[in-house]
């Protein structure tokens, strides 16, 4: 029977599991992206959607120190619902996000795609065609990471295939880069 006692052992497990030197490899892919001036674009579906939102607005609002203070440029391409159900509606849910993306992108942006299976074929579509553009690609996955994990150029994968530890370790991972940035952006 489950517990809260278990369950926090259990996530505390795959927490420990993470690859610390693949969440570092992509820390690095995010702070270049602000010394550049860059714009780190954020998709996800379900969950993960809310996922990149939040972590949308904690990166580019949580680590200023003060109102003239740079914030890194982050967009999650899953607020704008006019953009996502026209896409969808007018061509395919698999454009949705490439197709912002093709308006919105500049050669040396970054996409960040959050999913927890690697497999949803909008967040693959929009990694390759980052790729094909002059973008770095920073995927935060699950369940082995799917087709997006070979295709990412800083892949993170949480080790197990519960969509709910899944999603949890990605806020995790979210929260580390945020607090990453705040500790960055002092100096």
């Amino acid at each position: 029977m489950l517990n809260m006692r278990n369950y926090l052992g259990e996530l505390a497990a795959i927490l420990a599991r993470i690859d610390p030197s693949a969440v570092e490899a992509a820390t690095r892919v995010l702070v270049d992206a602000y010394d550049r001036d860059a714009t780190i674009f954020v998709i996800g579906n379900g969950g993960s959607a809310s996922t990149a939102s939040h972590f949308a607005l904690d990166l580019a609002k949580n680590p200023l120190r003060s109102p003239d203070q740079r914030p890194p440029r982050c967009v999650a391409l899953t607020d704008n619902v006019a953009a996502l159900t026209a896409w969808a509606n007018d061509t395919s849910y698999d454009r949705v996000f490439e197709a912002q993306l093709m308006f919105l992108w500049r050669p040396g942006d970054v996409l960040v795609a959050i999913s927890g299976s690697g497999n949803s074929p909008n967040v693959v579509r929009a990694v390759r065609w980052a790729d094909q553009h002059d973008g770095t690609t920073v995927g935060l996955l699950g369940r082995g990471g799917g087709e997006c994990a070979p295709l990412c150029h800083a892949p993170v994968t949480i080790p197990d295939m519960d969509y709910g530890h899944v999603e949890t370790a990605h806020l995790a991972v979210c929260h580390y880069w945020v607090d990453h940035f705040k500790a960055y952006l002092k100096v």
